[in-house]
């Protein structure tokens, strides 16, 4: 097994960088109770939507040419993952509205609770389809020269 690991030689050598002072000064300031708290919030809010506009959305890369292009390119990606988000959503209103209903007649609660969600769903994807398209033509439109 050594052989594996230092080859030829007796010893094996490790250096540190020119900024050890620096990575090391940014170690301690993370081990602090305030950054821990603050790594807690970054990793629950902003690190799943990166990772799904990354892996879902075609942020991998920005395949456009100029910077008007390639913001057009990331507002697409941040509306359609908002629109999914709202297709999600359930709105606690229309709940409310329709257990009184619920009182006197359960068949009607249950017809009035899929129309309203069928019609929240129904705008909701023809936005979010729109948006795919207006994307792709975005993305597939000659490349304009800055």
């Amino acid at each position: 097994m050594r052989n594996s690991c230092i080859g030829k030689s007796d010893f094996k050598t490790l250096e540190d960088t020119i900024d050890k002072a620096y990575y090391d000064r940014m170690h301690k300031k993370l081990q602090t109770p305030y950054a821990k708290k603050i790594i807690k919030i970054r990793s629950r809010t902003v690190e799943p939507v990166l990772g799904t506009l990354i892996n879902f959305l075609n942020m991998k890369r920005v395949n456009t040419r100029g910077i008007k292009q390639a913001t057009k390119h990331v507002l697409m990606a941040a509306l359609c993952y908002n629109l999914k988000k709202y297709m999600k959503f359930k709105v606690n209103k229309v709940i409310t509205i329709t257990e009184t209903l619920s009182l006197n007649n359960k068949t009607a609660y249950y017809c009035f609770k899929e129309t309203i969600y069928g019609v929240i769903k129904a705008f909701l994807s023809g936005i979010y389809l729109l948006t795919i398209i207006i994307c792709r033509k975005i993305t597939r439109a000659p490349m304009a020269s800055n």
